[in-house]
């Protein structure tokens, strides 16, 4: 009997696995539910429908390489596959479990075919849309105006001189001008970048060019020059007869209410070429360049001596045209949406300047002399700043500090005993400015 049972039950699951067995072959032959688009299907044709709606979803959002779309749909289709999972492990407990070791069911085959499908659609993405952006070779345009303030340091001009009545020894300069003035100015630019050329390495090729407008003025007064029983000496500007002494008669020689007072104004000009270089995290960009310069100077120092009803002015005009070769390099580090930015430059300037130097004296005729000096100096100006905006930003905001040294500004030398000369002395300058640039 015992035989009996057993070989019943033998025979009872042998027909169960030979049962499941062509059942199963039968069904995963052919999904009777194709995925739109490609050459796989599933067996679960509710399962189908929703995926194929994300497959569509997920094939425009490559073509539009819109990453939060092709995400999304992404998931969805994980929880297709995620579902068929569960079902497949939800199966008979008494038999399923042996049958699922030999045989693979249409939920797993399902699961399995929305994992390929999944990995399809990554790979497409990738081919579509993480492809390494090309450099565009199309040339980059861009246009600019910037404000800038701050104060500059003038040489020191000197005027009038003493003399002893002793020995008559002489002291030229015994006064000076005020020499702190206020600066003020704007430009206008414009560049062109050339990428991908490649120059020695580098990224392209940058050139620039710009209008600026420089305005400095300075006064000041001083209420008593007093020579101390000294003779007062007003030097002309021919020399010798042109000037003025007066003597001390007890005090009458005292100058009283003495003024001074510059206004100097530039219009520039550049142009500059250079190659940027992508050293790791900072941007070099070396580059060499010319500048024009037209500066004009005009200054006035007055008074009066009370004591011999007498009052005089000494009135200058310079005019330089300078030619300048520049070289410098300016470096930039990009922080996300805002950058830090700083460089230098260092320039040979070849002055040519002219003008006219003339004292007025109450009832003298005036005097004038001409004014020429062509000279050869040198400058440069160093600086630092913030630029509000990435590289491809239509438009950006900056703001710099930067220091300007040059070594070209007119002063005029009198000594009582020559014509008044030009000469050039050096100044220095600090300035804060804004600046708004368009890329286009």
């Amino acid at each position: 009997m015992r035989r009996f049972h057993l070989w019943v039950f033998v025979t009872l699951l042998c027909s169960a696995i030979v049962g499941t067995s062509a059942q199963a072959d039968d069904s995963a032959t052919t999904p009777s539910f194709p995925i739109s688009g490609t050459e796989l299907g599933l067996f679960d044709g509710n399962a189908a429908d929703r995926t194929n709606s994300q497959v569509t979803r997920a094939r425009a959002a490559i073509a539009a390489c819109d990453s939060e779309t092709f995400n999304s749909a992404i998931q969805a289709i994980y929880g297709e596959k995620s579902r068929s999972e569960v079902k497949a492990n939800d199966k008979d407990l008494i038999a399923g479990q042996l049958i699922d070791v030999l045989f693979e069911s249409q939920d797993e085959k399902d699961a399995t075919t929305l994992g390929v499908l999944t990995a399809d659609l990554h790979r497409e993405w990738r081919e579509a849309c993480d492809k390494p952006e090309t450099p565009s070779s199309a040339a980059i345009f861009g246009a600019g105006a910037s404000f800038f303030a701050g104060l500059l340091n003038l040489p020191t001009q000197s005027f009038l001189g003493f003399e002893n009545p002793g020995t008559l020894a002489q002291t030229i300069g015994v006064t000076n001008g005020d020499n702190e003035a206020r600066t003020t100015g704007a430009s206008l630019d414009g560049s062109v970048f050339f990428p991908g050329h490649g120059i020695f390495g580098s990224q392209g090729f940058w050139t620039a060019f710009g209008y600026l407008r420089t305005t400095a003025n300075a006064s000041g007064t001083t209420d008593t020059i007093d020579p101390n029983g000294d003779g007062l000496l007003i030097p002309g500007p021919l020399g010798g007869a042109s000037g003025f002494s007066l003597v001390s008669a007890g005090g009458l020689n005292v100058v009283r209410n003495a003024t001074y007072e510059v206004n100097a104004e530039w219009d520039s000009f550049y142009a500059k070429g250079g190659l940027p270089f992508d050293c790791g995290d900072i941007k070099v960009t070396p580059f060499v360049g010319v500048a024009y310069s037209d500066q004009e100077s005009m200054s006035r120092f007055a008074g009066s001596v009370p004591g011999f009803g007498r009052n005089f002015a000494y009135n200058t005009d310079v005019y330089v045209e300078t030619f300048s070769g520049l070289i410098g390099v300016d470096l930039m580090k990009d922080l996300g949406r805002v950058s830090v930015h700083g460089g230098g430059l260092v320039s040979i300037d070849s002055n040519d300047g002219s003008g006219t130097d003339r004292l007025s004296f109450t009832g003298v005729a005036d005097s004038q002399a001409s004014l020429s000096n062509d000279e050869t100096t040198y400058g440069g100006r160093a600086w630092a700043g913030l630029t509000f905006g990435t590289d491809k930003s239509p438009f950006k905001v900056s703001i710099d500090a930067t220091y300007i040294y040059q070594e070209n500004l007119p002063v005029i030398m009198r000594d009582g005993v020559n014509p008044a000369r030009l000469t050039y002395d050096d100044g220095d300058a600090v300035v804060g400015s804004i600046r708004a640039t368009f890329r286009f």
